[in-house]
């Protein structure tokens, strides 16, 4: 008898990404990928932070949006009864926000908030109905990661250039390309744990498979230099999340040791690319030194793994039992858990455990100050005390809160610490602060009805389709893990790839749940009783809601936009022709009668020109559209005394006093106005630079 064979050969690629398959799947692809461009391109300009970025894209999307709609017609994909609540706990929301504007104490921001709300229902809603196909899905994934990859390896060469060093670190850190620390890590953590799941699959070729690792090792290698302590304190949760959501897991994990690994061996340079208080010259040469080493590293990393790939997929794999599988995956786990701990320590120089304590005591006693070469080894936050006003406000206004994006100024008047926060620096204390119990409960439900829309896709779904819908899910758990002490809501790079890739998981759960009692049915021997017929809504009915709602999203999205490029075009004239800026600031002021950003600016462009007058009436409209900012009460007063208006000058300057007790200026100011009237301009502007 002959033996029994113990080799298989690998599964041969599938040609589900043959170009047939990729053009039958465009009608999910193109509207996908126009997405997906708008997430690289908000990824590489500020993170899309800026309202002149954000906003278009969302007209963008919500033009998108409309067209898929009208091309797929009856053929959209029907939503389970999980897509059904999520999408509807996440319109609520977004209801919710808007409606907030009615008690917020500053609407204009409460509409900014519920606008970039919108903007990230219309991301959900757009990969939620689109008919993805395997293939689709997996293109999409894997263009968002070279497109982030690219921005990575941008970033490396400009170091190993020496080229502009000082705009991509602030304070010894790495700011680019978002322009906050934190978020430019998570960024790049989002890429580099998605590009090692997808660098596993034999659809890919051998050569993208290899880019897609030494990606993953440049963004490990970025993620360092951004020294994020929140990165650090998520990462092992964010891991075992990951690794708990993919399918083939000792792939992943193994996948995942040559990044790690290449990452590793420099890791004392990537700590110290940019050493604080150091003159340019010894910046450049450090960061120079860190560049380089960097791109031989992910150069190495892109060899060997596009040799690995190879072998995979050409080298006959021995036939292992589930326990020798078990095993394997045990001691695999084991290494990548050394070599993750070799990093914390040389991370920590040597002192994790005193690093922990001294982190939690600064936490939440407000310390400062640290040892070691790098912020890593820094203590203090002022995230406690964030966090405590947050949930005081949560008190005070339990069912809605304080409206969307109302946080500051109920911070500073009840702050213990010097920082003046717009944000609250985590997603579940934003909730609860802004949009209180009830906005709560809302996003909850929405992130619930999502999670279990997808869950069919990795419990019953086998091969690529599983494995997509397991990668579809990875930056929504950064993003919710290091988004839990930080704000990452309000920056699209990170907000729209969680959220628009969550809603393609949901897309592949639908189609699972679909298909399995059609599977069931078959299967059966009697056939199922008929299902009641429900009414169905009429047409017109539908057609009519669809474009009452795409018109209301369409003014929403386009004034507060027009307002924002004026806005941006006055902040760029201020100097050069501040009567022009004065002009557009007007303009910018009437498109959007709530925010108080046009008429703040416009009272300070008047004060440095001596149009006092024009300040006052510039700064009292900003006080009406703001009453809890203390700026627009100092630019008031200062204006009014300007003008020889003593008592109301000093008025002003006691309230916004009241508002803001921290600020030296409004002292200053206070002292100035009972020594000696009216202020002289050169005071005004002394005034105006102390507040900066």
């Amino acid at each position: 008898m002959e033996a029994a064979d113990t080799t298989e050969a690998p599964p041969a690629a599938p040609a589900g990404l043959s170009p047939r398959t990729l053009l039958s799947s465009r009608s999910a692809l193109v509207p996908g990928l126009v997405a997906v461009a708008l997430f690289v391109l908000w990824a590489a300009d500020n993170g899309g932070y800026d309202a002149t970025t954000w906003y278009w894209g969302a007209l963008v999307l919500l033009a998108t949006l409309a067209v898929s709609v009208t091309v797929l017609g009856a053929r959209r994909r029907r939503l389970s009864r999980a897509a059904t609540v999520a999408l509807c706990a996440f319109g609520g929301y977004v209801i919710w926000s808007y409606l907030s504007m009615a008690w917020a104490g500053t609407p204009g921001w409460a509409l900014e908030g519920s606008n970039r709300t919108l903007l990230y229902f219309l991301i959900f809603t757009l990969f939620l109905i689109l008919p993805w196909s395997e293939a689709g899905g997996l293109v999409a994934l894997v263009v968002f990661a070279l497109g982030v990859g690219v921005i990575a390896v941008v970033l490396l060469l400009r170091l190993a250039s020496s080229a502009h060093i000082g705009q991509l670190a602030i304070d010894g850190r790495l700011a680019a390309p978002t322009g906050y620390f934190n978020a430019s890590v998570a960024l790049f953590m989002t890429c580099a744990v998605l590009s090692t799941v997808l660098a596993t699959r034999r659809e890919l070729p051998g050569p993208l498979r290899g880019l897609l690792l030494a990606i993953a090792c440049a963004c490990l290698q970025l993620c360092l230099m951004g020294q994020s302590r929140g990165w650090l304190f998520t990462l092992p949760i964010v891991l075992v999340l990951c690794i708990l959501v993919v399918p083939d897991r000792l792939r992943v994990v193994a996948a995942a040791v040559l990044p790690i690994a290449g990452t590793l061996v420099i890791v004392h340079r990537l700590i110290h690319a940019f050493p604080g208080q150091a003159t340019t010259a010894s910046l450049d040469q450090a960061a120079a030194r860190a560049g380089h080493a960097s791109i031989l590293i992910t150069a190495g990393v892109f060899v060997f793994g596009t040799l690995i790939a190879w072998a995979d997929t050409l080298v006959r794999v021995p036939s292992v039992s589930r326990t020798a599988r078990l095993r394997l995956g045990a001691a695999v786990t084991v290494l990548v858990l050394l070599i993750a701990g070799a990093g914390a320590v040389a991370a920590t120089h040597g002192d994790p455990f005193g690093f922990i304590k001294r982190q939690w005591h600064g936490f939440s006693h407000q310390a400062t100050g640290g040892s070691g070469g790098s912020h890593f080894t820094v203590v203090g936050s002022g995230r406690y005390d964030f966090w405590r006003v947050s949930l005081t406000a949560l008190a005070a206004h339990p069912v809605g809160g304080l409206g969307q994006d109302n946080f500051s100024d109920y911070y500073v008047r009840r702050r213990r610490t010097g920082e003046e926060p717009r944000w609250t620096h985590s997603l579940e204390m934003r909730l609860l602060a802004h949009t209180g119990l009830v906005g709560f409960g809302l996003f909850v439900a929405f992130i619930a009805g999502a999670v279990a829309a997808a869950l069919p896709a990795l419990r019953r779904a086998s091969g690529l389709t599983r494995a997509v819908a397991g990668a579809a899910l990875l930056p929504l758990i950064v993003w919710l893990v290091h988004g839990s002490v930080d704000w990452f809501w309000e920056i699209p790079a990170l907000s729209g790839p969680a959220l628009g890739f969550l809603g393609m998981a949901c897309a592949f759960g639908m189609a699972q749940a679909r298909d399995a009692p059609a599977e069931r049915s078959a299967a059966s021997v009697e056939p199922a009783p008929p299902k009641a017929r429900r009414r169905r809504i009429p047409a017109f009915v539908t057609y009519a809601a669809g474009a009452l709602a795409f018109v209301a999203a369409l003014v929403v999205l386009t004034f507060p936009y027009l307002s924002a490029r004026e806005l941006a075009a006055a902040t760029t004239l201020r100097q050069t022709n501040p009567n022009a800026a004065l002009s557009k600031l007007n303009t910018a002021a009437n498109l959007n009668p709530w925010t108080p950003d046009p008429t703040r600016l416009a009272g300070t462009i008047a004060l440095n020109t001596d149009q006092f007058t024009i300040a006052q009436q510039r700064f009292r409209q900003t006080i009406d559209r703001e009453p809890g900012g203390w700026f627009g009460w100092l630019g008031a007063g200062l204006a009014a005394s300007a003008l020889n208006e003593t008592s109301r000058a000093a008025h002003d300057f006691t309230l916004a006093a009241s508002i803001n007790s921290m600020q030296p200026a409004i002292q200053r100011a206070l002292d100035a106005v009972y020594t000696q009237h009216p202020l002289t301009a050169a005071q005004v502007f002394a005034i105006l630079a102390a507040t900066g």
